[in-house]
């Protein structure tokens, strides 16, 4: 995609009243060959979605009658392009002062600087897809007597467990889901494809009690 080197000021706006959150919706742009078009040939690689490293970790630990069982996962080094922020806080491609291109795509010069609407393919929606993530945790209580034993119970448990209890994501990560994944009419895109992420669904967290009896 294109490298950015900072968003346009809202004084080139024809009219800021329709941007949210104080953002133009456009970056000014590098033209890697000096040949004064912005196209494909200024593209260069804007980000990573293959991780640098993953890592689980599995414990399970008794005391007395308690059982705690832990897994975590962690993933690092892997980027997102997440298109979310942009809709949110770029919804209308800019309407600059100055001339637009003959496509009105907003590639013109400005201020002896090139400039696109962050819409486009660049490096504004680059974002970190690292994450830490308690998968599971489970809290058990095992009771002991004779009275269960007169009854015909060789164990009797109680326990609570949760999913995603924990989740940790990168500092700049703006949604909800660094992993999430979109297949609709486009297909598999995610993080670990494309590393492309639309409307990508958040963290499902629950919680389970329950019991385990040995007859």
């Amino acid at each position: 995609g294109l490298q950015t080197i900072g968003e346009v000021e809202m004084q080139y706006l024809e009219d800021p009243t329709r941007h949210p959150n104080n953002s133009t919706g456009e970056s000014y742009v590098v033209d890697q060959n000096d040949d004064g078009v912005i196209d494909e040939k200024d593209y260069v690689k804007i980000g990573q979605s293959t991780p640098d490293f993953y890592w689980g970790l599995g414990t399970t630990m008794n005391y007395k009658s308690f059982d705690l069982s832990m897994q975590w996962q962690g993933s690092h080094g892997a980027e997102v392009y997440n298109i979310d922020p942009l809709y949110l806080e770029s919804q209308w491609s800019g309407r600059l002062v100055d001339s637009f291109d003959a496509d009105g795509d907003g590639i013109a010069d400005h201020n002896s600087q090139h400039y696109i609407g962050n819409r486009r393919q660049t490096d504004a929606g680059i974002q970190d897809a690292s994450y830490v993530a308690l998968r599971n945790i489970t809290l058990g209580y095992t009771f002991d007597g004779d009275w269960f034993r007169k009854v015909g119970l060789s164990q009797f448990r109680i326990y609570a467990a949760a999913t995603n209890l924990l989740y940790i994501m990168g500092s700049n990560y703006t949604s909800y889901n660094p992993e999430g994944v979109e297949t609709g009419n486009t297909g598999y895109l995610g993080p670990t494809t494309y590393g492309v992420q639309v409307g990508a669904s958040p963290i499902v967290r629950s919680f389970t009690f329950g019991l385990n009896v040995n007859f």
